[in-house]
């Protein structure tokens, strides 16, 4: 039997666990405002500032960085269309031919909506829609 004092090691070292190799982690979901377009459709920040969005849409995108692209999609805050919705009440912007549209409420049940699309594990916000027209719901 070892002695007490030949098992204490210094503080900064610790024994290596039983623990094996780790799979490597999916990277994590990332936000980009490079493509945002406010002069045509959509609004501003200091609009959504003024309407109190701008804070929601922020604690949102705080919460969906902790995840992956396809978590994200999961966990149903962000949803992912394919192609430029045909009944958008938006423009498609011919500068960016994309094929990998989508939209993220900014609360769970919100009405607002950023628009934007997917190039791989980035989400590029191009539209901020408060009043849900990107994908505009059907009549009931």
């Amino acid at each position: 039997m070892a002695s007490k004092k030949e098992k204490q090691l210094p503080a900064y070292q610790r024994e290596q666990g039983k623990r094996g190799p780790q799979p490597p982690k999916k990277p994590k979901l990332v936000f980009s405002f490079e493509y945002l377009i406010d002069v045509r459709e959509g609004q501003r920040f200091k609009e959504w500032q003024t309407l109190g969005h701008l804070a929601e849409l922020m604690e949102m995108i705080r919460h969906l960085s902790k995840y992956s692209c396809e978590e994200a999609l999961q966990e149903g805050c962000i949803k992912q269309y394919g192609e430029f919705p045909s009944h958008s009440k938006f423009t498609a912007p011919k500068h960016l031919p994309h094929k990998n549209w989508g939209s993220m409420h900014i609360t769970k049940k919100s009405k607002q909506v950023v628009a934007g699309f997917f190039e791989e594990n980035v989400f590029n916000i191009v539209y901020l829609d408060k009043d849900h027209e990107f994908y505009p719901m059907a009549e009931k």
